[in-house]
């Protein structure tokens, strides 16, 4: 009897303190708290896609940092005590999967979005490609820094697939990230600049001039996944799962992104 309790004991912490992201079905019943670094293009949804899910999961509370993918990616590769990441690219995820730092099972891709080029509202505009900026009609565009921010480097291939990145090179204002690349437009401090379909129905103060075609880019995946840092996958594979969910996508779908 003795050792079959000291082996129930054991199996039982062993459970407890299991790191599997496969062990959603272990429920805590403790206050978890995770925080969750997010490229800023998820700053107007994600929101609205965590309280539904801490609702469902009130044990649950999820902090947010916001920032370029880039930023946010190397922060992690620093050690910042994160336990998931969402970027606004493959990229940036890639190069935490090749360091080991993510935890590889838990990786999906739940939305997907559009790159448009966009003015500030109430400005009479009417060009309807990338072939058209050739016509000088705007002397500043905005675009993410493309090394760090995802809507940038989408922005620039863009521009490169269509053989404008030179010519129009002396016209690029470079923000920090997607949310400074509105802000400037909203402010009429640019022409027009690069941002997602999600963030023009956002606000009332920017209007899509065109949708950039895709075939010209990479697609706009958001993937997300546990780190190896976290020590509550359970907890974190648990907002992965509702990231894929029904009800995750209506949400999604009002800000304007696509379900996966």
């Amino acid at each position: 009897m003795r050792l079959f309790l000291i082996l129930l004991i054991g199996l039982v912490s062993l459970t407890a303190c299991s790191n599997d992201p496969n062990d959603s079905f272990i429920k805590s019943t403790e206050e978890t708290h995770l925080l969750l670094a997010a490229t800023s293009s998820m700053s107007h949804v994600l929101p609205d896609v965590i309280e539904a899910f801490e609702e469902e999961n009130p044990y649950i509370t999820i902090t947010v940092d916001y920032g370029p993918s880039g930023e946010l990616a190397q922060q992690i590769q620093q050690g910042a005590p994160v336990d998931l990441f969402i970027s606004g690219n493959q990229e940036w995820m890639d190069m935490l999967a090749d360091q080991s730092m993510i935890v590889a099972d838990s990786r999906t891709n739940f939305a997907t979005n559009q790159l448009v080029f966009a003015g500030t509202a109430g400005e009479d505009v009417s060009i309807s490609s990338l072939e058209a900026l050739q016509q000088g009609t705007f002397d500043k565009i905005v675009l993410g820094q493309p090394e760090t921010s995802p809507v940038g480097t989408y922005a620039k291939q863009a521009l490169q697939s269509a053989n404008l990145w030179e010519p129009l090179s002396d016209s690029f204002l470079y923000a920090k990230d997607l949310a400074q690349v509105v802000t400037f437009i909203e402010s009429g401090k640019v022409d027009a600049g690069f941002v997602y379909y999600s963030d023009v129905i956002e606000t009332d103060r920017v209007e899509m001039i065109f949708p950039v075609d895709s075939e010209l880019h990479n697609s706009i995946e958001f993937p997300a996944a546990i780190t190896t840092i976290s020590t509550n996958h359970a907890d974190s594979n648990r907002f992965i799962t509702y990231l894929k969910s029904d009800e995750a996508a209506t949400i999604l779908e009002e800000h304007g992104f696509n379900r996966e």
